[in-house]
């Protein structure tokens, strides 16, 4: 297990290296800089060559890089462009809070809705019960959360005003666990009807193996046969995807956040973007990359835990 979890710390950190080396490139071949979009067409030349060799920017790309990187190691993700005075890390650390109160929110919401409804569709499969919820959540899969988001807003906003249209009013107070609850739900929508969808079809392959026929022919329940045996045995498919669904759902949040005005992580990253902001957009990058990391990870250590079959790495 040991040797295991270095050869995953070493993909890991492979993976993210790799990511960091795509994403500075990427990001210094689109033309322009974060302080020609900060100033404009009033910017002039040498303001914003003073300011590039203030911020280390006038070098070549690769010595960027690696000055960049020996910071990061550091565990310094360096200052903002746009943002004066505030580092990475602090813009970061202001949306975090908004951005993972979203994403469990909507994990939450996934799990305990998508789970239950694939249990009953199973339980009644070919039956109208089990066709309702097929209906519900092939409509879920295929619109997108942000479709989802914009109804909400709509319908709860602008005609019943149960909420704010701009949700991003002191986000940090208690009320934030009200205030989440719509981003939440939009992006809860198409994971909740991809795990109902997956624990359907792995309870009715539960239900038709030789071990629920013998639980059966012993006289146990439905109920008991159903949750005691078969569903132990098909939440291993379900366990394996959330982990990365967790880690899809906080990265997943941008378009989200940005509809429903919350001031998380993924709305720093899209201001970023516009801004040019080089050290936020490495930042975010890095933040969202290392969040599937360690949730594939972490699956892959408890997967062999659930099921003595699978061989221990």
């Amino acid at each position: 297990m040991l040797r295991y979890g270095l050869v995953r710390l070493g993909q890991g950190v492979a993976t993210l290296a790799a990511i960091a080396v795509v994403t500075f490139a990427l990001m210094h071949a689109v033309p322009g800089g974060p302080f020609e979009a900060r100033g404009g067409d009033r910017a002039s030349a040498g303001l914003v060559e003073a300011q590039r060799a203030y911020y280390g920017i006038d070098a070549p790309v690769p010595a960027q890089f690696g000055r960049w990187a020996s910071h990061v190691v550091r565990g310094d993700l360096g200052p903002s462009f746009a943002r004066p005075g505030r580092t990475v890390a602090a813009v970061i650390g202001d949306g975090l809070l908004p951005s993972t109160v979203v994403a469990l929110y909507a994990f939450a919401l996934a799990v305990g809705i998508g789970v239950p409804l694939g249990v009953v569709a199973a339980a009644r499969a070919g039956g109208r019960g089990d066709a309702a919820i097929l209906g519900v959540t092939t409509v879920l899969a295929a619109v997108p959360a942000f479709v989802i988001a914009f109804a909400l807003l709509l319908v709860g906003a602008v005609w019943l005003g149960w909420f704010e249209v701009r949700l991003g009013r002191d986000v940090t107070d208690l009320a934030l666990l009200a205030k989440a609850l719509p981003p939440a739900v939009a992006l809860a929508a198409p994971s909740t009807a991809l795990l109902a969808r997956l624990t359907r079809a792995a309870m009715i392959e539960a239900l038709a193996s030789d071990y629920v026929r013998t639980a059966r022919a012993k006289g146990l329940g439905t109920g008991a046969v159903t949750l005691r045996h078969a569903l132990r045995n098909a939440l291993l498919p379900v366990v394996t995807v959330a982990g990365p669904l967790l880690a899809t759902l906080v990265t997943g949040s941008i378009v989200v956040e940005l509809i429903f005005g919350m001031p998380g992580v993924g709305a720093a990253f899209v201001a970023a973007i516009l801004q040019r902001d080089y050290g936020v957009i490495m930042g975010v990058t890095l933040f969202y990359a290392a969040t599937i990391v360690v949730a594939n990870a972490v699956i892959d250590l408890i997967v062999p835990v659930l099921d003595p079959r699978i061989a221990r790495p």
